[in-house]
């Protein structure tokens, strides 16, 4: 399956470098790094009666390489490929069982390739430009997480952001953004329809360092 989301999302992005190329722009590419904290539900159940009791206590990061394309003076059009570390402290959770020892806290990985494709406006022209972003952002999970926990295989969701870019040089910027992602579909195939299903929510800050091509 990894092989199959890694042909995917290579695909994605040389097929987004390709079209770049026929509009008249700029066309930047860079790699990107930075710390995640997960703001998602303390609740995070598989199905109607078993899940996690999530402890987002532990360090979440990602990285990755970005494409950005300048379509005109204010706007950009952004794309990412990232290796997201979502990991947490989870606490089985059964509301039909009766357990002889209540289970303990446990380390779970929790691990995503994510593929932003974002618009970017730029609020001043100058050499330190400020943006706003918005956009999608696909999932595709990369671990399970034992138990009955079936996840899909691809995760739909949205990414809104603000930032900075300085212009080191002519070729080459510097850009420092927060973004907040969401995910809109379900990520558990068994997720009880009657209660909102678990969804992801993080905060991010990271650094992108872009060089023109």
């Amino acid at each position: 399956m990894r092989l199959r989301i890694s042909t995917t999302v290579l695909t994605m992005l040389f097929c987004i470098a390709i079209k770049a190329q026929e509009i008249p722009g700029e066309l930047r590419i860079g790699l990107s790094a930075g710390l995640e904290k997960n703001v998602s539900s303390e609740r995070m159940a598989f199905s109607q009666y078993t899940g996690f009791l999530a402890d987002y206590d532990r360090l979440n990061y990602r990285f990755g390489l970005n494409i950005s394309y300048l379509l005109k003076s204010n706007w950009a059009m952004n794309a990412a490929v990232n290796y997201s570390n979502k990991d947490f402290t989870g606490t089985y959770f059964c509301d039909v069982c009766d357990f002889a020892v209540f289970p303990s806290p446990e380390k779970v990985d929790f691990r995503f390739i994510e593929v932003p494709i974002t618009l970017k406006y730029y609020f001043t022209p100058h050499k330190i430009r400020v943006f706003g972003e918005a956009g999608l952002n696909n999932l595709f999970p990369l671990t399970n997480l034992d138990y009955e926990a079936k996840s899909n295989s691809f995760v739909a969701g949205f990414k809104l952001g603000v930032g900075v870019v300085y212009n080191l040089s002519q070729n080459t910027a510097l850009e420092l953004g927060l973004n907040y992602s969401n995910s809109i579909s379900k990520l558990f195939k068994d997720s009880y329809y009657d209660d909102p299903y678990f969804m992801l929510r993080s905060l991010n800050f990271g650094i992108v360092i872009l060089r023109k091509i």
